[in-house]
This record gives C-alpha cells, sequence and structure tokens, in this order.
C-alpha cells in the first residue's frame, strides 16, 4: 500500500466522482480508477460502490477514509517534526526546471537571487513534461520553471515572458523549409503528445487542439524534449515549441518553423501557495527584478500578464 493510494481513496470519497478527483490529482482518469482498483484488490475489501450514475462509498469504504485521513495526518505530521528537528545552519532552495526553463533569463534570475540570499544554497532538478507539477506539489522542489498552461489551487505563478510558438517537424517534412505556416497546416499532423501524468490540458494546448476543436492524431506519448526530438526524427510526429525551446534545442533531424498564429507560449516561476519561507518567496522577488531589467536577452519575449 502507498501513501498516494490513500491520497487517492481521499480524494475521491470527497468528490465521489473519478473525473473530478483524477483532475485535482492531476494524473488520467484510467490511472487514477487503476490505482483504486488494485487498491480494493489488495485489500480484498469493495471500498466503493460505483455505477453510471454515481459513485458511493461502502461501510467498509466510510472507515477505511477515516483511518487513512489520520495516517495522512500523521505522515503530514511527522515530516514537519522532522523538519522542525533538522539543522537549520543553511538553508537551500531547490529548483526544478523543465526543458529550457526561462531561456537566456534563467542564469539572471538565480544570480539576482544569489545576491538576494547568499547563504542559500541552490539545488537544481530537471522536470519532465509528467512529474512537473507533482514534484512541486510533493514538495520535491520549492520552485519551479515551468510552462503554462496549468491551474492548480496549491500552485501561485509568477509570469517571466511570453513568446511566439514555432513547429518542430522532421527535417524532411514538406513543411520544413516553410518561411512561416499556419497552426491549420499542422492539425492533421501526428503529434508527439505529453504522457499520462502532464498537467490538464497542457497536452491540447501543444497539440493545437483548441483550432481542431478535438484531439489530434498522435503518433506516441513521450515525456521530455529529448523524447519529443527523438519522436519528430525518426517517427515522422511534429509539435510545437516555445521559440527559446528551438533555439536551445538542436536536433539534426528537426527544423523548427514559425507558427504565428499560434497563441503564445508563457514561461512561468511556480511555487506552493502555502510555502511561506522567505528564501522561498525571495525566489518571485528575483524573478521580478530580472524581467523589469533584462527582459530583452531573450528575442522576441514580451511582458506576460499576471497570472
Amino acid at each position: 500500500m502507498e501513501i498516494r493510494q490513500l491520497r487517492y481513496v481521499v480524494r475521491l470519497a470527497e468528490t465521489l466522482h473519478f473525473g473530478r478527483a483524477a483532475q485535482l490529482e492531476h494524473i488520467a482518469q484510467s490511472a487514477f480508477s487503476g490505482h483504486i482498483a488494485k487498491l480494493e484488490r489488495d485489500l480484498d475489501v469493495k471500498l466503493f460502490d460505483r455505477s453510471h450514475h454515481r459513485v458511493a462509498l461502502t461501510p467498509a469504504g466510510v472507515a477505511f477514509v477515516e483511518r487513512a485521513e489520520e495516517i495522512l495526518a500523521q505522515v503530514a505530521g511527522a515530516a514537519a517534526e522532522a523538519k522542525s528537528l533538522a539543522p537549520r545552519h543553511e538553508e537551500v532552495l531547490r529548483v526544478g526546471i523543465f526543458a529550457e526553463g526561462a531561456g537566456e533569463l534563467t542564469p539572471v534570475i538565480l544570480s539576482v537571487y544569489r545576491e538576494l540570499q547568499p547563504d542559500v544554497r541552490l539545488e537544481f532538478t530537471e522536470l519532465s513534461m509528467v512529474d512537473q507539477l507533482e514534484k512541486l506539489v510533493s514538495n520535491e522542489v520549492d520552485v519551479a520553471f515551468v510552462r503554462a498552461p496549468f491551474d492548480d489551487e496549491r500552485i501561485s505563478l509568477r509570469p517571466i515572458f511570453s513568446e511566439p510558438r514555432v513547429a518542430a517537424v522532421p527535417h524532411h517534412h514538406p513543411l520544413a523549409d516553410a518561411g512561416e505556416i499556419s497552426v491549420t497546416d499542422l492539425l492533421d499532423e501526428p503529434f508527439a503528445a505529453a504522457g499520462t501524468g502532464a498537467p490538464a490540458g497542457w497536452s491540447s494546448y501543444w497539440s493545437c487542439d483548441d483550432h481542431r476543436g478535438a484531439r489530434g492524431r498522435v503518433a506516441t506519448h513521450v515525456r521530455s524534449i529529448g523524447e519529443c526530438l527523438m519522436a519528430i526524427s525518426c517517427l515522422g510526429a511534429v509539435d510545437t515549441f516555445p521559440q527559446t525551446a528551438a533555439r536551445l534545442f538542436h536536433h539534426a533531424g528537426v527544423s523548427y518553423v514559425p507558427v504565428p498564429d499560434a497563441a503564445p507560449s508563457t514561461v512561468t516561476a511556480a511555487m506552493r501557495n502555502n510555502d511561506l519561507r522567505p528564501h522561498v518567496r525571495a525566489f518571485d522577488r528575483a524573478v521580478q527584478h530580472a524581467v523589469r531589467n533584462h527582459l530583452d536577452l531573450v528575442p522576441n519575449a514580451a511582458f506576460a500578464p499576471a497570472a
């Protein structure tokens, strides 16, 4: 039995709706349902009654949820107590970075932060498409450079900048040599889509589903920029990238083509709403300073509206 299974059971008991519970936990509904079913098999107990019209707790489920809530509270308390007893001689800021982070502005932000907090040690964690939100929510990182869109009531976002998007296509693709293309040129192409676990709506955004009005063709699912580039080069997939990624991620088998009518991409600094530690909140000040004074380092970047 895993802690996350207990969390999922409690979440389903709160919502009594598999789709809503999965959305709040930022995983696919099929994966969420699988975790619940596996727990019931392992326990050999039915926790939920399911029908086409409703989900309800069984008597065993009511009892299990009560104990699960107690256990989760104990785990959280133990973690808090352990942290309170840990040596405080050195603060650490764990920074999660997805792909290119904030591009050319990333080292500037970190440099400003070190000036603001010279006694804080920085640690870095690479984030993937599928774990970027989970690692922040689960306290594996303190702040993160991530790309919108996603929406989570536990997370606050500081927009850093917005920029144009480009299409990433195989170098032999008919569109590869175009000066620019339209989103409509991509709608029938097979996309390298973000895998299970990506923030809700995130994969649809990069696959231009808002223009298509439906889910598009999927060549394969990927978890990282590296996997995405391989899928484009070797499988004939396409995808859209922020312009910064096109500058920083070169691949012999991939061509980047501007897509002026695609909605701009916004990079953000994300942190937990309930993390009020001064050295964490100082990161937001570093971001604001860098944006005000150094945004011109990022080609075609524009000030992004506040989230």
